[in-house]
């Protein structure tokens, strides 16, 4: 089994006690609202790596009919557990098991690092988004949290600075992202040209780029002189399905 399936697999549980139910704040109360809103005015709605399907069940809140899609079996399993009447289906990105301009608009949260093969899946939602359609692809900023990227402090001024220091942005590299007590989840960093050109090539117009502010500074951190404020951790795509690619 690909390892990152199998990690996805393992580490369900974690998933639903980290990101679930408000357990991340960062999660609950900026990108999913942000999430609900880019959806509006659609009516169905496709996610690509629901996990246990907390974003279509917010959509179900304002009325919006959503379809969820994940590869792990142990998320599919607790979503239906959490609510019975919510869409889960157990799929690969890249071999949806729905038929062409199905939906009115799909949605891929923080999952595009984690899929191999992310063109074949742009490919699979222009297949099954209407024309005229919308696609948001919310990520970890490829920029700003490339591998190596990270806050550096310097105590050699006066008063000390902490400054952000970006890693090796145009190396497409794949590692595991660790998260404390044996989870960690294999990702791939690629430069952002990477995915606006295969979105491109999809059928696929972007539209808008969101930068969402830091989500929770602390007072603690503001003591430093640095750009904390000025520091996005992630990045949304807006994209609209051109006409005539049905």
């Amino acid at each position: 089994m690909d390892q990152s399936k199998n990690s996805w697999e393992l580490n369900s549980e974690w998933w639903q006690n980290s990101f679930t139910n408000g357990a991340n704040a960062e999660y609950s109360q900026q990108l999913l609202p942000l999430v609900v809103e880019l959806m509006s005015g659609f009516q169905k709605v496709l996610e690509i790596g629901t996990g246990e399907g907390q974003i279509i069940r917010a959509l179900k809140e304002v009325s919006i009919n959503s379809v969820g899609i994940d590869q792990s079996a142990n998320q599919i399993r607790h979503g239906k557990k959490s609510d019975p009447s919510s869409v889960l289906v157990r799929s690969l990105a890249e071999q949806l098991p729905f038929r062409n301009s199905f939906f009115d608009a799909a949605i891929a949260c923080l999952v595009v690092e984690h899929v191999e093969l992310f063109e074949e899946s742009f490919r699979e939602v222009s297949r099954v988004v209407k024309s005229g359609g919308r696609f948001v692809v919310a990520m970890n900023h490829p920029l700003l949290q490339s591998p190596g990227s990270s806050w550096v402090e310097d105590w050699t001024t006066d008063p000390p600075e902490k400054y952000w220091r970006i890693g090796s942005y145009l190396r497409e590299e794949r590692s595991e992202e660790y998260f404390g007590d044996g989870v960690s989840i294999p990702f791939t960093h690629r430069p952002l040209s990477r995915y606006l050109n295969a979105l491109s090539e999809s059928g696929f117009v972007t539209t808008r780029l969101i930068e969402p502010e830091p989500f929770g500074i602390y007072e603690e951190e503001l003591k430093w002189k640095n750009e904390i404020a000025f520091i996005p951790r992630l990045l949304i795509i807006v994209c609209e399905k051109s006409s005539g690619t049905d």
